[in-house]
C-alpha cells in the first residue's frame, strides 16, 4: 500500500535557477549564483534549514525550474502519518 502523504507546493517569478545552480540549493551555505541579486543578504542556509525539517519528518523537498528569469517551484512532501 502506499502512504498517503501531504504535498504544498510554491511557485514563484523569480530569477529562476540554473542547472549549475540545482547541485548546490540544499547545501549548508549553499545558494545560486543569482540569489543575492534578489536578495543581498541571502546566508545560503533557508533551503538548508527546510531541507533538515523536512527531512526529520520523513519527507522530501525538491526545486524545479526552467532556467534563468523562469522562476522556481519549490515541493515538499511528508507524510500524513
Amino acid at each position: 500500500a502506499t502512504e498517503a502523504r501531504l504535498m504544498l507546493t510554491v511557485h514563484d517569478t523569480g530569477v529562476g535557477i540554473e542547472p549549475d545552480d540545482f547541485a548546490r540549493l540544499f547545501t549548508e551555505g549553499g545558494r545560486g549564483k543569482d540569489s543575492t541579486a534578489v536578495n543581498v543578504q541571502s546566508t545560503g542556509y533557508g533551503l538548508f534549514i527546510a531541507k533538515q525539517v523536512v527531512d526529520a519528518h520523513r519527507g522530501h523537498i525538491r526545486a524545479e525550474s526552467a532556467g534563468k528569469g523562469q522562476g522556481s517551484t519549490f515541493v515538499v512532501e511528508l507524510p500524513r502519518t
